[in-house]
């Protein structure tokens, strides 16, 4: 995961909880989860009472969890009700550890004899962005059900194999009270081979913005594939997230959320959008030690190499100063990139990245094969007696 110069929030263990507001209305809302029997499609392996088997899910602790080892796209939770029950919310808690476990894409169905389902709410690219905090989420159901199905679809982690959950729980809430919340949309944008998806979850985000995101995906991914990565990922998903505090940081490898309060105050600095598009390009599977600064340092070069309206957002290289670095990362590190390039070493970058996705980056020997035998402790030197670009 990657952030747009942003420090990630402080993890607290603690409950979050929010007053439940529907149609502007606090809502009168009845628990039922007690009601129902709650079954699972995959147990843990220590079974239902386990320690961290299914019960755990159910037993109104966010100090427990139930968790699976062996996550599949088709696993499901199930509540059976002894009549039929009407259900319009839900929360889910996170548990205790890694957030790649939590669930991510979802769908709830129902069903009044267990053959036959109906589709009542959908998620998609949820996140977790604390530990043990629970999230409410409403749906509009005028029927009553004894079955209700809850397919969780797709993880955070996308292809990580383990599902963790703290709590769920299931209420009833009277139909005029009744909304679909948070917010939900989904939109595909196709350019060339290339495919968009765009998901408010605000409902309120600027849609002179979102059209600035639109036109910097058009304009820039596939001309940074077709410099960095011919074998990048063809499709992307942005999403416009409250929940995320910061700036934008991609997940997953082309998941990037934004944060509505960064661009509702900086509506120009659409080539955020380019920095982490570069992210998804880069497309970097190995965790190699003290490379954080390369990572970040070539997404901020391509920034200014192809950014759709970097001076709109009086966005800039820095100039040198005596109390800057290589390993500074972002700006510091592409100025120092797009000087190396300028200065003797074309194509450098494009193979420092390529190094970074193979895997087969090492400080002490990319810079020497690369760089006429100079490492780049001596590389900086030589920048910073003539920093001129």
């Amino acid at each position: 995961m990657s952030f747009y110069q942003t420090a990630k929030k402080k993890q607290t263990n603690t409950e979050i909880s929010e007053p439940e507001v529907i149609n502007n209305t606090a809502a009168t809302r009845t628990e039922v989860t007690g009601q129902a029997r709650f079954t699972v499609s995959t147990e843990n392996t220590g079974g239902k009472d386990a320690t961290e088997g299914s019960s755990k899910a159910i037993d109104n602790n966010i100090d427990t969890k139930f968790l699976i080892f062996s996550h599949q796209s088709n696993f499901y939770m199930q509540f059976e009700f002894t009549t039929n029950t009407q259900v319009a919310a839900y929360t889910f808690t996170s548990a205790d550890d890694a957030s790649e476990r939590d669930p991510s894409n979802w769908t709830i169905t129902a069903s009044t004899d267990g053959t036959n389902w109906t589709e009542l709410d959908h998620r998609e690219y949820e996140m977790f962005s604390k530990r043990k905090q629970s999230k409410t989420y409403n749906f509009v159901n005028n029927n009553s059900y004894k079955f209700y199905r809850i397919n969780v679809k797709v993880l955070f982690g996308q292809t990580n194999p383990i599902f963790q959950l703290a709590e769920i729980k299931l209420f009833n809430v009277p139909q005029n009270q009744q909304a679909l919340t948070p917010n939900n949309t989904l939109e595909t944008v196709v350019e060339g081979a290339n495919t968009l998806i765009f998901t408010d979850k605000t409902g309120t985000f600027s849609a002179a913005t979102k059209a600035g995101f639109i036109t910097a995906f058009k304009a820039n991914y596939q001309r940074m594939a077709n410099t960095f990565n011919t074998n990048a990922p063809k499709t992307q998903v942005f999403v416009i997230d409250s929940e995320y505090e910061g700036v934008a940081a991609t997940y997953g490898g082309s998941v990037i959320r934004y944060d509505p309060r960064y661009f509702a105050g900086n509506p120009k600095d659409i080539d955020v959008v380019t920095h982490e598009m570069m992210h998804v390009v880069q497309s970097y599977k190995f965790n190699l030690p003290n490379t954080g600064w390369i990572t970040e340092g070539i997404a901020d070069y391509a920034r200014y190499i192809f950014g759709y309206d970097n001076p709109g957002a009086n966005w800039s290289l820095p100039a040198y100063s005596s109390n800057q670095n290589y390993t500074d990362a972002y700006r510091v590190t592409a100025r120092f990139f797009a000087w190396l390039e300028n200065h003797g070493y074309q194509g450098i970058i494009v193979k420092l990245d390529k190094a970074m996705r193979d895997g087969t980056y090492n400080v002490n020997t990319f810079w020497s094969a690369n760089a006429n035998g100079k490492t780049v402790d001596q590389l900086w030197q030589n920048y910073i007696a003539n920093p001129a670009l």
